[in-house]
């Protein structure tokens, strides 16, 4: 297909290409008759504008770049369609990169969305990034970045994510009500903050109704179905069957279920409390208790932050903003 440039159009309307150009622009030293006559030709010869060419001009390419650790997940999926419907109401372009939880992958798709010129990026990093060094190069390109539920707090970029210690803390407590005495813990990795911070909840209900927190009870399993599978093998060895399990994520929920099930365990007699819900949990014969994120705002909200930054004529000051987390119960 045949690439059509300013000076076709100009060429077929006998203008010359500055014209052109300031009349798709809707310049206001073009009059309203040229602008539709260019605006016609331009939609019959399949004119599209070179936005790679325009941003050496202008320096503005109206482009974020998103980096997601997977996307088959519903927790990624909903936070996605919430920086979608964030980026068509700011008139920007939306690049998506999914790291697989690689931190060699995730600086790859970073280097790639910096050399496509992005004006910032939204980030949820991958499990295997222990350390903020590696976004050094974001700030060296003098891009924005935002953090989004997994992230840097304390570094020099604004963090957006819910109340990690006090949902769980919440999430938990409200399992102690309903008569739990034997709660476990499948925990995410120590070295990403999410993980971290979900841990801390769990002790702080536990310690705050009297009880004495066993390590034994915990796992530092992971966050995906496989690392709840196989975390849950190890609670079970290591702990005993509980009465209920809080598992840092929805996806490692469903390792656990799966085990169950593979094991001839009753799900009824082991109750599921995770961190995120699922719109399939409804559908399941047990569901699980879940402690909501409200997805879609986070990503909605965290798209707006990155735009006002990118936008704000002042130095940024990055920022820990927090959302707060309900509780769904089944």
């Amino acid at each position: 297909m045949k690439n059509v440039r300013l000076k076709d159009i100009a060429e077929r309307l006998d203008l010359t290409k500055v014209s052109v150009s300031k009349a798709l622009r809707d310049h206001s030293d073009i009059s309203d008759e040229t602008k539709r006559r260019v605006k016609k030709m331009a939609e019959e010869m399949g004119y599209r504008p070179n936005l790679v060419a325009r941003s050496l001009t202008s320096n503005k390419t109206q482009i974020v770049g998103v980096i997601v650790p997977k996307i088959a997940h519903s927790f990624f999926s909903s936070v996605i369609e919430g920086i979608y419907q964030a980026a068509l109401k700011s008139d920007y372009e939306v690049i998506l990169g999914v790291s697989m939880e690689d931190d060699k992958l995730e600086r790859k798709h970073i280097e790639s969305m910096l050399d496509m010129r992005v004006e910032g990026l939204l980030i949820s990093v991958s499990e295997k990034t222990k350390s903020v060094d590696q976004f050094d190069l974001v700030k060296r390109m003098d891009a924005n970045l935002v953090f989004f539920d997994r992230g840097f707090s304390g570094s020099s970029y604004t963090y957006l994510k819910v109340n990690d210690r006090e949902g769980a803390k919440r999430g938990v407590r409200h399992m102690i009500e309903r008569g739990y005495e034997k709660i476990g813990h499948l925990s995410g990795f120590m070295s990403i903050e999410i993980g971290k911070d979900r841990r801390l909840g769990y002790q702080d209900a536990l310690e705050e109704a009297g009880r004495k927190v066993n390590q034994a009870g915990i796992v530092e399993a992971g966050f995906s179905e496989e690392d709840g599978y196989r975390g849950f093998a190890q609670l079970m060895e290591q702990y005993g069957k509980p009465d209920a399990v809080f598992c840092v994520t929805y996806p490692v929920g469903l390792g656990v279920l799966q085990y169950m099930k593979d094991h001839e365990i009753d799900p009824s007699e082991i109750a599921i409390l995770s961190f995120g819900s699922s719109e399939f949990n409804q559908y399941l014969a047990n569901p699980f208790t879940c402690i909501d994120q409200s997805t879609f705002e986070l990503g909605y909200r965290a798209f707006e932050q990155l735009v006002s930054e990118i936008e704000s004529d002042e130095e940024v000051v990055p920022q820990l903003i927090s959302l707060e987390a309900d509780i769904l119960d089944n």
